[in-house]
């Protein structure tokens, strides 16, 4: 019998992820998925990336808006967002009836979905628990993980603190990180085509800035944001901008985009992002992307503030705080050190080397879903 996997997107960041592992279910006939599609997908400031989902040739199951067009910029809203993912998710997990809820990472819809799932006894597997960040992104996805029946984490240190969580080992994991195996399937795209494509020029470097909100700072963030852009413009280097996510806060960082002269993007797919961070000298920011795919492509990342605090850290990050001075010494070094950027040829890779979707897919076609206690319980 075909087991009925639903799986619910909410912004780029979680697509690049389940995207691999969708791939996968398609090619097997043992499972079969069911994709709703929410969030910043739908929303045109951040490129309507639902056309990319499409583009994928994925059938999407159902949409619903999670988030107002015309949305205040709080932590309050941030909440009622959450509070409209789990009203619309209910009725279509309640009528699709899945056999297990795929939840992921520390994102809203994801946690309203794992919420559902537990009170509709329904297993629940939770991609990428047990890591540590700043923000709220942390207590977000404890509490998911708490929630669900199966672990898939990216690294040992992330099970072994689930365990500690009172988690059963039995059913925790260690796969690697999802993203991962997009990248090395990924069609290459040359220098100078990439350079091309974004109007820079093929000769000099360019870095690729990824600042998000922090939502425990957000009286902070236009400040912070603009130490990072005061850097870059006093370095007088080639750069790509992408927009951060929809998190309280965001728009007032893209407020403060509009008055610098650099070359900005809403959204980026995952090829051309992939391919602009493999060609480009640092990645700059406070993305997961400089701690999980920029080290896999042995790219340098700047790695600023305390969003990605606690997490496993590899030779090619260099940590600052939201400090002018700091930032440009550490661009420098990603473009001049010679000793650093050979460090990084040779470092290794703690979150897998990209088979974690082919992974994942083998563990639940072969579990037996009756067998997973739907009452959890902790284990000391």
């Amino acid at each position: 019998m075909t087991k009925k996997i639903l799986i619910v997107t909410e912004r780029r960041a979680d697509y690049s992820k389940f995207r691999p592992i969708i791939r996968r279910i398609q090619e097997s006939n043992k499972l079969d998925y069911y994709l709703v599609v929410t969030g910043s997908h739908l929303l045109n400031e951040h490129g309507n990336t639902i056309n990319e989902i499409k583009k994928d040739g994925f059938k999407i199951k159902s949409k619903f808006l999670m988030y107002k067009k015309t949305k205040n910029d709080t932590g309050a809203e941030m909440i009622l967002s959450l509070s409209r993912a789990i009203q619309k998710l209910t009725p279509i997990i309640d009528k699709l009836k899945p056999d297990l809820i795929l939840s992921g990472f520390d994102i809203g819809a994801n946690f309203a979905a794992s919420m559902i799932g537990a009170h509709m006894n329904i297993p629940v597997a939770h991609v990428e628990g047990g890591e540590v960040t700043g923000t709220i992104d942390e207590p977000i996805r404890h509490s998911i993980s708490k929630f669900s029946h199966l672990h898939f984490t990216t690294n040992k240190k992330a099970k072994s603190r689930l365990i500690k969580m009172g988690e059963n080992p039995k059913f925790i994991f260690n796969v690697g990180n999802s993203s991962l195996d997009e990248i090395i399937k990924l069609k290459n795209i040359s220098r100078e085509k990439i350079s091309s494509q974004f109007k820079l020029d093929p000769k000099k470097p360019y870095i690729v800035i990824l600042q998000h909100t922090v939502t425990s700072e957000i009286d902070s963030v236009e400040r912070f944001i603009k130490e990072t852009l005061n850097a870059v413009m006093e370095l007088d280097i080639q750069a790509i901008l992408i927009h951060g996510n929809a998190d309280a806060g965001g728009k007032r960082i893209s407020k403060i985009f509009k008055n610098y002269k650099i070359k900005q993007f809403n959204a980026l797919s995952f090829e051309q992002y992939i391919n602009l961070l493999k060609h480009s000298s640092a990645l700059v920011g406070n993305s997961s992307s400089g701690i999980m795919e920029a080290p896999f492509l042995k790219i340098p990342s700047i790695n600023i503030g305390t969003r990605q605090t606690g997490r496993l850290r590899q030779k090619s990050i260099i940590d600052v705080d939201y400090n002018k001075t700091q930032i440009k010494k550490a661009i420098k070094k990603a473009l001049y050190d010679k000793r650093f950027l050979s460090q990084i040829r040779r470092q290794d890779k703690p979150y897998g080397s990209g088979h974690a979707s082919e992974k994942i897919v083998k563990i639940l076609e072969k579990i037996d879903l009756k067998k997973i206690p739907i009452q959890k319980r902790l284990t000391y």
